[in-house]
């Protein structure tokens, strides 16, 4: 009952910040004053720069901005309310998308079409640099679990310049991008989505469109702690393979790819000695490690050499 009572107020303090709005004179004073009321702190810098850009762009409004802070594990945190582990890991996530992406001018992404919203998922998860086109690369909605729209995204160019184009399709299809013409391609969370054979054709393709020093990142569930969750079957029924990190590491030095960066997401190192998963082990580890091979999920970052060996 205390936790309903303070979930009441706190609804009812987001009510009174939205009716208020109108007297914030620009965005960075509302977002300070929303901070306060919602999380008890001033805003820190990566909140702060990934907000105002949604604000900018109009992707997000003030209520909306609300409703994002109400809905965070750091403020299930401060009030005393249970933590989901997948919204900390889709938050630890968010750190590696802002943090360890490189900045490029023209992006492909891979599986990164974004429920309701044509941003995409990049976008939307705060990537900190601003490219010139993102080729946002996925599965017609009507071949997806969820559907986007009745009617699927077009090409356009959000407010601060970026143009971002849609090719419905296989990732294994990359055949509308020329060659040599992509900064990076970026594969968030879908390589496990398809079979280890088209996982192949992925890396060839990848490897064709990226110019020489393009990179190549992905992130993926680490399989030597996804079969501690699930021994029988894959964690989730759409997935193909699950890799173990040296797996995928071989599998990209194979198609040419020199390996420059590996991360862990939510590092779990207890489950892994104990051999007993424990999901409560991903909500105590918030964020990026630099042990991929102990981690729920890890990170690539790969990068197509400047010149072919011969």
């Amino acid at each position: 009952m205390a936790h309903i009572r303070v979930l009441v107020r706190l609804l009812i303090e987001e009510t009174r910040l939205v009716l208020e709005t109108r007297q914030w004179p620009d965005n960075e004073s509302f977002l300070r004053a929303a901070y306060l009321a919602f999380l008890k702190r001033e805003p820190d810098e990566d909140g702060r720069q990934y907000y105002l850009k949604a604000l900018e762009r109009n992707s997000l409004d003030w209520p909306g901005v609300l409703r994002c802070l109400v809905r965070s594990n750091e403020f299930r945190q401060v009030n005393g309310f249970p933590v989901n582990p997948l919204d900390i890991q889709h938050y630890s996530r968010m750190i590696l998308v802002q943090q360890c992406l490189p900045p490029a001018g023209v992006i492909v992404d891979l599986g990164g079409a974004a429920e309701n919203d044509r941003e995409g998922a990049l976008l939307i998860m705060g990537y900190s640099h601003c490219p010139r086109q993102i080729i946002i690369v996925d599965l017609p909605s009507t071949q997806r679990t969820w559907q986007v729209n009745a009617e699927p995204f077009q090409s356009f160019v959000t407010t601060d310049g970026i143009s971002v184009r849609y090719l419905y399709r296989s990732m294994t299809d990359l055949a509308p991008i020329r060659d040599e013409s992509v900064d990076l391609v970026w594969s968030g969370e879908s390589i496990e989505h398809v079979t280890e054979a088209e996982a192949d054709i992925v890396c060839q393709e990848a490897y064709r469109v990226l110019k020489p020093g393009g990179y190549f990142c992905l992130d993926t569930p680490n399989a030597a702690l996804t079969r501690l969750q699930s021994p029988d079957a894959f964690i989730h029924p759409e997935h193909k393979k699950e890799y173990q990190v040296h797996e995928l590491r071989v599998k990209l030095e194979r198609w040419g790819f020199q390996i420059i960066e590996a991360k862990g997401i939510c590092p779990m190192p207890q489950s892994l000695q104990r051999g007993v998963f424990d999901i409560g082990e991903t909500v105590r580890n918030i964020g990026l490690s630099d042990k991929p091979e102990e981690s729920y999920m890890f990170f690539l970052k790969a990068t197509k050499p400047l010149c072919d060996t011969p």
